[in-house]
Parts: C-alpha cells; sequence; structure tokens
C-alpha cells in the first residue's frame, strides 16, 4: 500500500515563517547590542579609613570606585565631582591625575581617595569619572556610619 504524501506550501506560511525568523534575529541582536556596549558604574562611598602607604590613617576619606561592568574595555581619564550650585566650582581628584588613565577590561575596577573634610558632601551634586573621549559616568555617594 501507497500513502501519497503532499505538502502543499502556501505564500501565507512563507510569509509568517520569514516574520518568525526576522523577528528572532532582531531581537537577538539588541540583545548582543545591549551586551557589547560600555557599563560604567561609580560606587561612593564616605567615611573610609586607610591604613598604610602614603595617606593619612588618622583622616577620613571618600572612596570612589570605577567599575566596568561592560565586555569592552574603557579608559578612565579623570574623577571628579559636581557640585549642585552652579556658580559652586566643580573638581578633579588629585588622585585621579596623579593616577593618570587607566584602563578598564571587562569586570576590573580602580579606585581613588577623596579627603573627607576637604570638600562638603551636602554641596556635591554626583561623582563623575571621565573617559577618553569625553563620555561621563555619574554616581551619587553612600554615607556611611564611623566604626571607629
Amino acid at each position: 500500500m501507497k500513502f501519497p504524501i503532499t505538502i502543499s506550501i502556501t505564500a501565507g506560511t512563507v510569509a509568517w515563517y520569514a516574520a518568525l525568523i526576522s523577528t528572532t534575529l532582531l531581537i537577538l541582536r539588541i540583545l548582543e547590542y545591549c551586551r557589547e556596549r560600555t557599563n560604567v558604574v561609580l560606587k561612593c562611598e564616605a567615611n573610609h579609613r586607610v591604613i598604610g602607604g602614603s595617606y593619612e590613617e588618622d583622616k577620613d576619606y571618600i572612596v570612589i570606585t570605577v567599575i566596568n561592568k561592560g565586555r569592552r574595555p574603557v579608559t578612565i581619564q579623570n574623577v571628579g565631582y559636581i557640585s549642585k550650585n552652579i556658580k559652586d566650582k566643580h573638581g578633579i581628584l588629585t588622585d585621579s591625575l596623579l593616577k593618570g588613565s587607566r584602563e578598564l577590561a571587562e569586570g576590573k575596577s580602580t579606585n581613588y581617595l577623596l579627603e573627607q573634610d576637604q570638600v562638603n558632601l551636602e554641596k556635591i551634586k554626583y561623582f563623575v569619572a571621565y573617559d577618553q573621549t569625553g563620555r561621563q559616568y555619574k554616581g551619587k555617594f553612600k554615607s556611611q556610619k564611623k566604626n571607629i
């Protein structure tokens, strides 16, 4: 016994298949783009003490951590802060000038320190890191209670 098998493909079926495949590829490309772009995060915490090295042990410091969470490497040129009031001066951290440019690969981070008594934390709007292309990455600080 022979069973005749017939397959009929209509133009509508081909159109639906093509639409499904192209939509899936579009979603995959968007996800790939989001994963591949630069993603730099700043964590800023006050009331830290530094033990040893060239820093004074009896002073409080603000620690600004610049983290590259993206897959592309990024080179950080300078780190500073922006004041809340436009008339007040903005600042660049001496620590970022002394250390120079730093390239951060995927998942890498670097720290910058600022003496806490040199700035009024209530006047700082946010901290900022600049890469070599001029792009800004912002981060607000978290105050911590002193344990010492």
